[in-house]
């Protein structure tokens, strides 16, 4: 366990306000894997984001999904899932188990696009 959960099991004050340091990490990773891409890029990955309305396979053409899924895999999203995974679980053997399953995701994506 981390130093956080630990303090957190001694500190009722610190326990109760946990899930804000949780909450503050979280939009770290997210802002510095966000950082990741450039303005252009960013803009343009938001204009897919609104347009698709959560449903890509219907409201983008096959080259705007594409362009979307270069713009995602710069961004790493597997590594944020990770990274949040370990912030949001403390105990690191579960953290691990969905760190594996999103790496073997990403890996039978990988091998999709290449059929």
């Amino acid at each position: 366990m981390g130093l956080i959960s630990k303090m957190a099991r001694k500190n009722a004050w610190l326990a109760k306000r946990l899930w804000l340091i949780m909450a503050v990490e979280v939009a770290w990773i997210a802002n510095s894997h966000w950082r990741r891409l450039d303005h252009e890029e960013r803009l343009r990955l938001r204009e897919l984001a609104v347009k698709s309305k959560g449903r890509p396979g219907k409201n983008l053409s096959d080259r705007e999904r594409k362009e979307a899924r270069e713009l995602l895999e710069k961004l790493d999203y597997a590594e944020f899932g990770g990274n949040v995974t370990r912030t949001l679980l403390p105990l690191r053997p579960v953290a691990r188990m969905v760190e594996l399953g999103l790496a073997r995701t990403e890996s039978g994506d990988a091998e999709k696009r290449k059929r």
